[in-house]
């Protein structure tokens, strides 16, 4: 094995469309970097949740826990991607009753708990491929009129309209795939995401030109570019719906 290997053994399943990850081994600074990423690649396939059962894992240092905090705080943002852990509640658990991550990630006896908490809220998807030509704009305007008409998101319509526009036009004029386009509602946030098979993130826009990423940022609440498993990425951007004073 190499670097960063030893020690560290992941193995997810879907469940109740969710991701569960059971990790056993060794969490340390040497496997931190593997945990985290892996994580992350399975918040790429934009699951309903990630529930991430500990109670086989050995933690010599606590303070390496706060790759819970930094992998919800990256997942969070992108469709509302809900983190947990599962880890038994005793003294000698991972995740101790008085660790400081229970304030930042909800924490579980067991799997089916977490699982039970994850499926409370409501989640609305559609997906749909583009063709890759310009023909894809007009396509992915008529699919997010349809889904705000449908779910009733006025307050997003015209703003999830133009940030769908972009990103799909990004993907045509920057590359050959076929742009997927996915409109998600989950907990009062409007995600707006389009994955492509071309591997280089785009550079991070200023946020003053007048065109692709650089209206994006001044539309969203939040945006991202995700590498994908195969290869490729998505570029997603987020709507919350204002609360009511």
């Amino acid at each position: 094995m190499g670097p960063g290997q030893v020690g560290l053994t992941l193995v997810e399943y879907a469940a109740a469309g969710a991701t569960v990850v059971v990790a056993g081994g060794v969490l340390d600074h040497s496997t931190y970097g593997r945990f985290r990423n892996h994580l992350l690649k399975c918040a790429a396939e934009a699951p309903s949740a990630i529930v991430v059962d500990v109670s086989g894992l050995s933690v010599p240092n606590p303070t390496v826990l706060s790759v819970f905090v930094a992998v919800d705080t990256r997942v969070s943002p992108w469709a509302g991607v809900p983190v947990s852990v599962v880890s038994p509640a005793h003294e000698d658990s991972p995740v101790p009753p008085d660790s400081p991550i229970r304030r930042f990630v909800p924490v579980f006896p067991s799997i089916a708990v977490a699982l039970a908490a994850t499926m409370r809220p409501i989640r609305r998807v559609v997906v749909s491929e583009l063709p890759n030509d310009h023909a894809a704009m007009a396509v992915g305007r008529a699919m997010v009129r349809e889904f705000c008409d449908a779910w009733d998101l006025g307050w997003a319509a015209d703003t999830a309209l133009m940030i769908a526009n972009e990103l799909v036009q990004n993907t045509i004029q920057h590359t050959l795939s076929a742009p997927r386009l996915r409109l998600e509602l989950r907990r009062r946030l409007l995600t707006i995401a389009v994955h492509d098979e071309h591997p280089f993130c785009p550079p991070t826009p200023t946020g003053h030109g007048f065109h692709g990423l650089d209206i994006v940022v001044r539309l969203c609440d939040a945006w991202g570019a995700t590498p994908t498993p195969d290869g490729g990425k998505v570029v997603w951007a987020t709507l919350r719906e204002p609360v009511s004073p």
